[in-house]
């Protein structure tokens, strides 16, 4: 039976990260945005994510990058700055890779279905491929944020790309998560928490009415 609520893996682990009322926030922005034309003005590191897809797909990483960096207004300049500084000194690790078509996974139960959809699919030269996420942003992931997007992301791969390895990557601070979290509990902890979710999720809709 398909969840009734779907939300982005960012929204998810966002709403995993909050604790006590301010969820009830949480969730009411994120339904209210799922339901409002998408806006490139509320999606701040768009233009430097993309170039840096576009860079990995053209292996001219550095180049298109700093081409995005020059154009970027300057409010956004520093921001860019940091994370191109940061995205160039993990690229070693995956610069010898040839970029595949990326796919969206889900993982769902009956109370929500979470869409994973990587930024990129790459193929390494001796044939094993890495699904990444990168994490642009100011703060500092916490480690608790990566490691359920790791545990999504596995549950996801076999729509993704099956036998992919899930990365997860904090681009400013050029840290890499790949381990990911094992055991029955934290499956569980996450069904109850998409339990959670439904519930506030049904509860804003009531409110609609």
């Amino acid at each position: 039976m398909p969840s009734q609520f779907e939300i982005t893996l960012n929204g998810f682990v966002n709403f995993l990260r909050t604790r006590g009322a301010a969820r009830v926030d949480v969730v009411t922005r994120q339904l209210t945005q799922y339901t409002e034309p998408y806006s490139p003005a509320r999606d701040f590191y768009r233009r430097i994510i993309n170039a840096m897809v576009s860079g990995r797909r053209a292996n001219d990483d550095a180049a298109i990058c700093k081409a995005v960096l020059d154009a970027a207004p300057q409010y956004k300049k520093a921001h860019y700055e940091s994370v191109v500084e940061g995205w160039l000194k993990v690229l070693p690790d995956f610069a010898d890779t040839r970029p595949l078509p990326v796919h969206t996974g889900r993982w769902h139960n009956e109370s929500v279905t979470v869409r994973v959809t990587p930024h990129m699919l790459l193929a390494f030269p001796d044939g094993h491929k890495e699904a990444l996420w990168l994490y642009v942003k100011a703060d500092p992931l916490p480690g608790t944020d990566a490691e359920a997007m790791l545990w999504l992301a596995r549950e996801a791969m076999p729509e993704i790309y099956a036998g992919a390895t899930p990365v997860v990557i904090d681009v400013r601070r050029e840290k890499v998560w790949r381990a990911t979290p094992d055991g029955g509990e934290y499956g569980a902890w996450l069904e109850a928490e998409a339990n959670g979710y439904k519930f506030l999720a049904e509860r804003w809709e009531g409110a609609q009415i």
